[in-house]
Formats: C-alpha cells, structure tokens, sequence
C-alpha cells in the first residue's frame, strides 16, 4: 500500500509532555508484567510470558525515543505504521488519567479547565489517530 499523508500524525507540542507521560506509564506497566512473570515459581521454563510485555516495551520505547525523552523533536510526525500502538496506548493512558484528575479536582475551577483543555486536545489527536488508521485498513482492502 503507497501510505501519502494518512500515515502521519503530527503531535501538537502542546501535547507531546502529556503523551511522553502516557509512553513512560504504560512501559511501567509492561514491567510490572514482565515482574509478574518472573514471581512465577516456573518462570524458567515459560519464557514466552516475557514476550509479549517486552515487544510492548520495545514498541513504547521507539516512539518515546523518536518524540525525544524531554527535548522537542525536530519532526514530531509520528508514523501510524510504526507507531500506531504506541500511540494509542499512550493516549488511552492519558485520557483515563486526565478522567480520574477531572473526577478529583473539586471545587478549583481553574485547575479543571486546565485538565478539560488538555483532555479535549488528548481527544481529538486520538480522535484523528482512530480515524487515519481506520481509513488505512479500509484503504489496504
């Protein structure tokens, strides 16, 4: 499939910090599996338990390398094709957590416009996300 520009997502520098955050939370969370397979008493002979969560970290890292740990990218294009997972992960992470701050915040108005502002611009770049990719499936039959 020739992939022109539906294969790219730019990534607001508004929200690069917030997706950064998502990638760092859901590499924590691959850990606590891969800690979780090794608490196995037969985790020697199941390394297959350890696939799965270091394919997720592998795939997490490459896009968390490619936006940059804290500095801006020069491009922060982020191919679907390769990222595309990543990217979901990291935004569906960050959508839960800006939901849980949203639920928690009580009565300061101004910190819940802050995480609403956020929260909207988390979803409309996953929004677009879904929607490249849905077009590239539909697209690849």
């Amino acid at each position: 499939m020739q992939c022109q520009i539906t294969c790219a997502v730019p990534i607001p520098p508004e929200l690069l910090d917030p997706v950064r955050d998502g990638l760092r939370s859901q590499l924590a969370v691959a850990a606590q599996q891969i800690l979780a397979a090794d608490e196995q008493l037969d985790a020697r002979e199941h390394p297959e338990r350890f696939r799965e969560p270091l394919r997720f970290m592998d795939a997490l890292r490459a896009l968390l390398q490619e936006l940059g740990w804290s500095d801006p990218p020069s491009d922060p294009d982020v191919d679907l094709q390769t990222h595309g997972w990543a990217l979901t992960e990291a935004l569906q992470d960050q959508l839960s957590v800006h939901a849980d701050m949203l639920r928690d915040t009580d009565r300061d108005d101004d910190r819940r416009a802050s995480i609403a502002r956020d929260m909207d611009a988390l979803t409309g770049l996953a929004l677009i996300v879904l929607l490249r990719a849905q077009a590239q499936a539909l697209h690849a039959r």
